[in-house]
């Protein structure tokens, strides 16, 4: 039997949560807290208990701590563009701003609803003037109106796909699947739009970053009820950039779980909050901003968590690449 993991030291449970040992039992209570009845019968997301042979990987955080917070405020992207999608709120507006504080020189927010992007705009020059920030009202899967961005915008070093949706309400069997194939629309197609026109825009000599904002969704091993569209969405669309980076080895791609952030998507999905708290929205941006340096290079076509400690995550660098680490595949018989 094969299973579905992210390629750790462990086959073949999961093992792409960093967690201490002295953390298990604390994970194993939030998911047993994340209990959303849809019916008397039928719980959105049930009761997982996490395997005891899981292996720690690296410090989980959940608000800032020193070695993130100072090496954000070091500017290490001053001089820098960056274009990112879904800007305007929630995951992306906390990914913006940190971008921002990091130095970023110029900034171009995508967003559908033009007012929210443009009162975005109007919000971030407001309290980082130092970064010039251009909005553009354009749905990502509109490929006319994305190759307008990029021709308005020029090529920036640094893309950050956030745009997505979660698009299920309740168990397969009561979807209206319509409704619930806009998750591939938007996660997959929209997210596939964008970066192929990023890509045509670039040229085949410029060195680039890529960003994809993903989810645990995507990898997690327990069941997760009324997630079908979401988590096999977002699945594919994580499985884009571990394919394209063969065909363009001068791209970084890296997929970055944000952590459990309050947005309306963590709201929509029907997850009460975590028996530890939410990850901090600030934290998770910078996180962002540390995958756009050079310290990141090593992530490169590889899955990550925002909540993820940088400085244990460095110090396993050899690791991670001498064993190829960290990649959504299946391994395991």
């Amino acid at each position: 039997m094969f299973t579905c993991i992210l390629s750790a030291h462990i086959k073949p449970i999961i093992a792409l949560q960093e967690v201490r040992g002295d953390e298990i039992s604390q994970i194993s209570k939030h998911l047993t807290s994340t209990l959303k009845e849809t019916t008397s019968e039928q719980p959105r997301i049930p009761t997982y208990k996490i395997s005891s042979t899981m292996s720690a990987f690296v410090q989980n955080h959940l608000q800032p701590y020193p070695a993130l917070t100072n090496f954000v405020a070091t500017k290490p992207l001053a001089g820098k563009t960056v274009l990112v999608t879904g800007a305007g709120r929630g995951v992306g507006a906390y990914i913006s701003q940190q971008l921002a504080a990091a130095g970023v020189s110029r900034l171009g927010l995508v967003g559908r609803d033009r007012s929210r992007i443009e009162t975005a705009k109007q919000t971030y020059a407001a309290e980082f003037p130092g970064t010039v920030f251009e909005a553009f009202a354009a749905d990502v899967t509109d490929e006319a109106a994305i190759a307008s961005v990029f021709s308005q915008f020029g090529v920036p070093d640094i893309l950050v796909n956030n745009a997505g949706v979660f698009p299920d309400s309740g168990p397969f069997i009561n979807e209206d699947l319509k409704a619930w194939f806009t998750g591939f629309e938007i996660n997959v197609l929209g997210t596939a739009i964008v970066t192929q026109q990023f890509l045509r825009a670039k040229g085949p000599e410029k060195k680039a970053i890529v960003l994809n904002v993903s989810t645990l969704a995507a990898h997690f091993r327990a069941p997760l009820v009324g997630w079908s569209g979401y988590g096999s969405s977002k699945l594919a669309q994580a499985r884009i950039f571990e394919h394209i980076r063969f065909e363009h080895p001068e791209v970084r791609f890296t997929n970055i779980h944000p952590g459990q952030i309050a947005s309306d998507g963590f709201a929509r999905s029907g997850a009460p909050e975590p028996a530890e708290g939410m990850t901090d929205g600030g934290m998770a941006g910078k996180f962002y901003v540390w995958a756009a340096t050079e310290q990141a290079d090593f992530l490169s076509g590889r899955f990550a968590w925002a909540e993820w400690d940088i400085e244990e995550l460095k110090r396993k660098e050899t690791e991670i690449v001498s064993k190829d680490l960290l990649r959504v595949t299946f391994e395991g018989i």
